[in-house]
């Protein structure tokens, strides 16, 4: 590469670049290689229905406040609450607690729209609470984990630390359900 007085080739990046996608873990959007070889998986948790999990950071986007407008559309189901103007951009918005059965979110402080964008779709998903990042190792993991209800549709597995267990919440899995895909009456 070139000295370190003079600034890097496009070259030289594009190179750069394309060794540390070599080097980066593949498969599970939230685990990363950490020192050592030690693979940590990184979530965003959250509250669903009184319920804590987790979803791997590499399935959120952004995290917003509550949106202070929304734009009601017609014609679609209840847990699409409508549109929000995001930087500009019309957002359509989800009630991910109605959309699963529970009780809507109900706009406050702590309530917050999380931005998602797969399999073609982007929108905000509006939770009651964030808990911040967790950090769970490997050997954590309790796989093929299950939940009952609406929200076992997408839980495949779930984190185990101390006493308590985190289900992961799968976006991968939300939106390519069907159901949630097609917001019309």
């Amino acid at each position: 590469m070139s000295s370190p007085q003079e600034t890097p080739s496009a070259a030289d990046l594009m190179r750069i670049l394309a060794e540390m996608e070599q080097q980066a873990p593949s498969g599970d959007p939230g685990m990363l290689l950490r020192d050592e070889g030690n693979r940590l998986w990184d979530g965003l948790a959250y509250s669903i229905a009184g319920v804590r999990v987790v979803t791997a950071m590499g399935e959120v986007r952004e995290m917003l406040p509550y949106p202070d407008r929304l734009t009601r559309v017609p014609g679609v189901q209840g847990w699409m609450r409508g549109l929000a103007n995001i930087r500009g951009n019309l957002l359509p918005v989800v009630d991910l607690q109605l959309f699963l059965g529970a009780k809507g979110v109900v706009p406050g402080k702590a309530a917050r729209m999380l931005i998602i964008r797969m399999r073609g779709i982007e929108c905000g998903i509006l939770v009651p609470a964030v808990h911040g990042m967790r950090h769970f190792e490997e050997a954590q993991r309790l796989p093929n984990a299950r939940m009952k209800g609406m929200l076992g549709r997408y839980v495949f597995d779930a984190f185990s630390e101390g006493s308590g267990i985190w289900p992961v919440f799968s976006i991968s899995a939300l939106t390519a359900d069907p159901m949630f895909r097609s917001a019309t009456v």
